[in-house]
């Protein structure tokens, strides 16, 4: 790492199917894959995030939340919990992990993201819903990405740095 630089374990969590691997893989190689084996696959991919003030370097971390422990959260900067807007049943996913989550460490910051948005005619919720979780967590929501076409997801990550770093402050 140059001066001037932090590194941030991220976690990224969500039910399967959602596109944790698809949005990390968007956000850090800019390239998405449309087959999914539906096996969880552990990734740890850094990746530098300029911030502005600071450049920080990102470890990503996706995580299976069958396999949630204190060990994968402790330590870790944020947690960006993931949904499908095409999916009802991943809102209500992503109100547990918010609660399991601070249970372990309310340091965490967790941050709201909901993907597919390229799918909005096929959506069940949309941003207004994932912003009412957020509140009762206090976390940060960014709004809806789509990991197949890119859009919102460097916005997103660069959004989510911004206001980790206004809240550490």
């Amino acid at each position: 790492m140059e001066d001037g630089e932090t590194l941030w374990k991220i976690g990224v969590i969500g039910e399967r199917g959602v596109g944790k691997t698809s949005l990390i893989n968007r956000f850090v190689y800019d390239s998405f894959t449309n087959s999914s084996s539906g096996e969880f696959t552990s990734q740890f991919i850094k990746k530098k995030v300029d911030c502005g003030e600071k450049c920080v370097e990102t470890l990503l971390m996706e995580i299976d939340p069958k396999n949630l422990s204190p060990r994968k959260i402790i330590g870790t900067k944020a947690m960006i919990i993931i949904g499908d807007v095409t999916n009802i049943d991943t809102i209500d996913s992503m109100e547990k992990l918010g609660e399991r989550i601070q249970e372990i460490n309310p340091k965490t910051k967790l941050i709201f993201i909901a993907n597919k948005s390229d799918l909005k005619y096929m959506a069940q919720y949309w941003v207004d819903e994932v912003k009412c979780i957020a509140e009762k967590y206090n976390g940060i929501v960014y709004g809806v990405v789509s990991a197949k076409t890119g859009e919102n997801v460097k916005e997103g990550f660069s959004f989510m740095c911004h206001k980790i770093i206004k809240l550490s402050v």
